[in-house]
């Protein structure tokens, strides 16, 4: 049988099968299951994708409160 679903690694690098899939499989503690990796989506970082965007524009607080969409 194929199921298709999406989940994350925990810090222990644990993949969590839910519940209502485990039960449709009738999967149980110390089962044994095979996995097929087709797609890595790597985690993005808000703080990482947006380092440099400010850079040469004075004070980040300033040009926030100057440019919000919001006020």
């Amino acid at each position: 049988m194929e199921v298709e679903i999406k989940c994350e690694i925990d810090s222990k690098g644990r993949i969590v099968i839910p519940i209502k899939i485990r039960e449709q499989l009738k999967i149980e503690a110390k089962d044994r299951v095979k996995i097929k990796i087709e797609e890595v989506e790597h985690r993005r970082s808000f703080t990482k994708e947006c380092k440099g965007l400010l850079k040469g524009s004075g004070d980040a607080v300033e040009l926030l409160h100057r440019e919000s969409p919001f006020r």
